[in-house]
């Protein structure tokens, strides 16, 4: 089975750390369905890097024949997997909460999510030769002026300079909130109410939770930014965002929030058609 080329073996492992991160996200929120989606996340990415890895090796069948378990084993006698044994069991709990309705306990949901990170880190450099950490997400945002807030968040973060980083990384979501929001609302309504509150915000707000329905970690991240239209003369004129600027424990503490952001961007951005999105 023919292997991919290096420019596509680095946007597999880009969008496998994306899916992987978005789990991560899933795995903070303690509601069952959110825990689904983290153990079914975290699981795919293992999968699919174990899978790739096995393309140059002979089975009996076809590779997409052949079940993970089977699969991980082979892989794991030729180098051994850090691990491997919580990559079986990481297996097991896949299987009973998609085919059973068996979900493990966030406790253990978190646990996996962190053995997960780890054998990212470990086979991207084992197997790709690339460094985890270097993979650049910042480049995959389709909004240039969010994007470069963002690298300006990133670089704060480097520099130790927590206040600066909170303020831009939430600016930068503030700013993805008020594009979505100049698209979900309309602003024909302005100044148009139903009993004190704005039919625009309304319109809004309707849009969000119908489309993060099943997200709501995502969705209590953006509802805590207040956006609205801009008015002069009681037209409207733009959009702007109030966002909070948290204050961080540490650098860690400030990368969380970071690549929490960043996930929601990456992942909500081609939810809206991509000419909405600044090319400068």
């Amino acid at each position: 089975m023919i292997k991919m080329s290096q420019d596509k073996i680095k946007l597999f492992l880009i969008n496998m750390k994306l899916i992987y991160q978005h789990g991560a996200s899933h795995s903070k929120n303690k509601s069952k369905i959110q825990r689904l989606f983290a153990i079914h996340n975290s699981h795919y990415v293992v999968e699919q890097i174990i899978r790739e890895q096995a393309k140059d090796m002979t089975f009996k069948n076809a590779l997409h024949k052949i079940g993970f378990d089977a699969i991980l084993k082979k892989v794991h006698k030729r180098k051994h997997i850090p691990d491997y044994n919580r990559l079986l069991d990481l297996n097991t709990i896949r299987n009973g909460a998609e085919h059973s309705n068996i979900i493990p306990d966030v406790d253990d949901v978190r646990f996996y999510i962190r053995i997960v990170e780890d054998f990212l880190r470990w086979s991207y450099k084992q197997w790709f030769e690339v460094d985890y950490e270097s993979l650049a997400f910042e480049d995959m945002i389709y909004d240039v002026p969010i994007k470069n807030v963002m690298i300006l968040a990133k670089e704060s973060i480097q520099e130790d300079d927590l206040q600066t980083a909170s303020q831009k990384m939430y600016e930068a979501l503030g700013a993805f909130k008020f594009m979505w929001f100049n698209y979900l609302s309309d602003a024909r309504l302005v100044g148009e109410a139903f009993r004190g509150l704005s039919f625009t915000n309304l319109i809004a707000d309707l849009g969000f939770k119908i489309i993060l329905s099943e997200d709501e970690a995502t969705l209590k991240r953006l509802m805590i930014i207040g956006t609205e239209f801009t008015t002069k003369n009681g037209k409207a004129t733009g959009v702007q965002s109030v966002y909070p600027k948290p204050l961080f424990k540490d650098k860690e503490h400030a990368k969380e929030h970071y690549d929490e952001i960043l996930n929601i961007i990456l992942t909500y951005q081609d939810r809206i058609p991509s000419s909405i999105w600044r090319t400068q």
